[in-house]
């Protein structure tokens, strides 16, 4: 009987060895944004004249700039996006990872608003994954307070992109 105690004790201790390592494999960060993309930036109003916009993205690897100055319109930004050269991706790469999980449970459109329209520009924000695929518009003095944190990171990023 203690060959049997024993022998039960070794495979308990393999079993709980296997599940806690398969655990902490599954929860692991690397990968979790391995197909995300995140198109970002600003649009000027509908008075612009000019440049009207700056778009960037990001995604697995990489962060590019649009290169025509297109403002954004409908669900999907199609830009003509060209690889930032001598950037440091780690730098940017939090602006996918910190996105809000909260702003998934917003419709596409206006965050925080109606009623709003392009005509006095803001920030754009698009989310794109093998599973779902979301736009946002943010007014400067109009967005819900979970945002908060992250349109000052955004902004950080942007100025800092916008600056090269």
């Amino acid at each position: 009987m203690p060959h049997l105690r024993h022998y039960f004790g070794i495979v308990l201790l393999l079993m709980l060895t296997i599940s806690c390592s398969s655990d902490d494999d599954a929860n692991t960060d690397e990968g979790e944004n391995q197909n995300a993309k995140l198109i970002f930036g600003w649009f000027a109003d509908d008075n612009c004249n000019g440049d009207c916009a700056t778009i960037y993205k990001i995604d697995s690897s990489s962060v590019y700039r649009d290169i025509d100055s297109n403002s954004p319109e409908g669900d999907v930004f199609l830009g003509n996006f060209q690889e930032i050269p001598n950037i440091n991706y780690q730098d940017f790469v939090v602006l996918l990872d910190e996105l809000p999980s909260e702003i998934f449970n917003e419709p596409n459109g206006y965050l925080d608003c109606v009623d709003c329209t392009d005509a006095l520009g803001g920030i754009y924000l698009e989310y794109q994954d093998d599973e779902v695929s979301h736009t946002w518009r943010i007014r400067n003095a109009q967005y819900p307070e979970y945002f908060a944190n992250y349109r000052s990171l955004l902004l950080e990023k942007l100025a800092t992109l916008n600056s090269l």
